[in-house]
């Protein structure tokens, strides 16, 4: 669900939000503006998330960041951030965030709440587990590469790593012609985002994110 927007300069100091990111953050903007977003970020989260956004250069994203908000009391909420640097005018380098909380449906097996580390989890052995079955059963019958592709980048995302077309096709075990192939294909159905050149980041589409992780919680007891 779209919570709202934020404003950074090139440094990641806060200028300005919605309205909808402050009730979230519980704290008003007035005292926000000026501090660094890794103030109010979880400290297991804010390396991760400093360096992805170190890397983002101009133009470039956006980048999807899982990560926890620290409310006033040192309360944690999980938020998928989507943060692009600006490249153009006066705002160039200033960084733009989008929030979204986690879908409920994607983050919930009856009746317990599965938590985005959990997914993580659940992703890491449903990967081994696609791993196996195509080396026992074979790759032309059984390689399932969609939902094989999909969990990598997800992967990819909840270890706030960067993913391109030839690092997905090493770590799916396909050939460059096939993952590109298979990323139009995803792309088509609304699940990823297509990038804007062949060596360009790859990630999940908010719609993607929330259906991997529905399809994961069906899989909440292998965590």
């Amino acid at each position: 669900m779209l919570v709202g927007h934020s404003l950074s300069d090139p440094n990641g100091l806060l200028l300005t939000m919605d309205q909808t990111v402050e009730d979230l953050l519980q704290r008003p903007l007035s005292e926000l503006v000026g501090r660094s977003y890794a103030d109010v970020t979880h400290p297991d989260d804010r390396v991760r998330n400093i360096d992805r956004v170190t890397m983002l250069a101009p133009g470039a994203g956006p980048v999807c960041i899982r990560k926890r908000y620290l409310q006033p009391g040192g309360a944690a909420v999980w938020v998928d951030v989507h943060v692009s640097r600006l490249d153009r005018g006066l705002e160039a380098g200033r960084l733009v965030g989008t929030l979204y909380l986690p879908q409920a449906k994607a983050l919930t097996a009856v009746p317990d709440v599965v938590m985005p580390e959990r997914l993580w989890q659940v992703a890491l052995k449903v990967d081994r587990s696609l791993h196996r079955r195509r080396e026992q059963l074979g790759d032309d019958l059984f390689g399932d590469h969609a939902w094989l592709v999909l969990v990598q980048i997800y992967l990819a995302e909840a270890e706030g790593r960067v993913i391109d077309a030839a690092t997905l096709g090493a770590l799916s075990l396909l050939d460059l012609p096939r993952t590109h192939r298979w990323i139009g294909a995803l792309a088509e159905k609304g699940l990823v985002e297509r990038p804007d050149c062949s060596a360009g980041v790859i990630q999940l589409t908010a719609t993607g994110l929330a259906r991997t992780e529905t399809l994961l919680a069906t899989y909440s007891d292998l965590a």
